[in-house]
Order: structure tokens, then C-alpha cells, then sequence
């Protein structure tokens, strides 16, 4: 006596079983984790991530400033702090959903990462309310003709000061940062 086989019975109790979803959301939550530590990687090895960080006293490697001072100095950061932590903070918060779904084909399941505007929120400019550095260091930053490096006293960073005319027609180089590492993080986590 022959039997049929209900495939799609078999293919439900398979996806709705508890230890198999565990097993998917372990092996997505690997993945999600191995690409969280390259986007951070990637963020913490680019030159303006490490001129901010080496303070008021770097050496423009990203060049965004023609060689002519520091990031640090010219956003305008106050000496002792780091602009980039709460960025590192938000990659960290990057999470998976504890819900795995089951879906026509498979299984779903949410990776809740902030947005670009999240990541822009806490990375404002010191002296203008609204912009980020992070977002702005890849549009362009106006004033670099009028700031003046060296070492001030009444200067929050210790290095930079911001004058009331232009001394020289240096102009602020645009760079490729968070928005390209941000988008191929999307990108390789397959997120929709």
C-alpha cells in the first residue's frame, strides 16, 4: 500500500519547531556579529576616524584639511573627549530580533540597526546644533579659510580657533566615510 507524503505538513512542523528556529537565530546572530566587528573595524581604521581620535594634536592623515591643522581642532571638539565613541556605541547596539518568523520560503528575522539619521543625532558639531561631523565630513564643512591653528588658550580644543575673516582661501575636501561603510554593512547583511 502506497503512501503520499504531505510536504508542506512536513515543511510546517519543521519551521515552526522551537529548536530549529534557536538553531537559525544562533547561525543568523553569528553573522549579524562577524559583520557588526568588520563595520566597526572598517570605521575605526579609516583616517578620519583616527584623527579624531589621536585629538588635538593629530596630523590631518585624511586630509580633508589640505594638511593644514586637525579635524579635531577645526569641528571644534573639546580636549580630553572623543567625537567618535557614540558611534561605536550605536554599532554595538546593532541587535537581532529575539522573534524568528516563519515565512513562505523560510524564516525571518529583524536586525534592528539604527539609521544614518540615528548615527547623525549623536554626532552633532560642537558649535552648531543640528549638523552631524560624521554626515557633514562627507558633504563639506564651511569656515576652514578662517581657522587658525596653533596653540590657543581660550580654545575648547587647545589647538584651533575660528576667526572672523578668512586668512587664506583653503577649502574643506570632502571624503568617503560613514555613508559607504554604513551602506555595504547594509548591503552584505542581505537587510531589506
Amino acid at each position: 500500500m502506497a503512501g503520499q507524503i504531505n510536504k508542506r505538513l512536513i515543511q510546517k512542523e519543521i519551521f515552526n519547531n522551537r529548536n530549529v528556529k534557536k538553531i537559525v537565530r544562533d547561525l543568523v546572530q553569528q553573522e549579524v556579529e562577524k559583520e557588526k566587528a568588520l563595520f566597526r573595524a572598517e570605521f575605526e581604521s579609516h583616517p578620519v576616524t583616527q584623527e579624531l581620535e589621536d585629538g588635538e594634536n593629530a596630523s590631518n592623515i585624511s586630509n580633508t584639511l589640505g594638511g593644514y591643522g586637525n579635524l579635531f581642532s577645526f569641528l571644534g571638539f573639546s580636549r580630553g573627549t572623543n567625537p567618535t565613541t557614540p558611534v561605536k556605541i550605536l554599532i554595538q547596539k546593532i541587535l537581532l530580533d529575539r522573534n524568528v518568523q516563519v515565512s513562505k520560503n523560510g524564516f525571518k528575522i529583524k536586525v534592528n540597526i539604527p539609521s544614518k539619521d540615528e548615527f547623525g543625532a549623536v554626532t552633532p558639531l560642537p558649535w552648531e546644533g543640528g549638523r552631524s561631523w560624521l554626515l557633514d565630513v562627507e558633504r563639506g564643512i564651511s569656515g576652514l579659510g578662517a581657522f587658525l591653528y596653533g596653540r590657543f588658550t581660550s580654545s575648547r580644543s587647545g589647538s584651533g580657533i575660528q576667526s572672523k575673516y578668512n586668512y587664506s582661501n583653503r577649502v574643506f575636501r570632502n571624503v568617503k566615510y560613514f555613508s559607504q561603510m554604513y551602506n555595504k554593512f547594509i548591503k552584505r547583511l542581505g537587510v531589506k
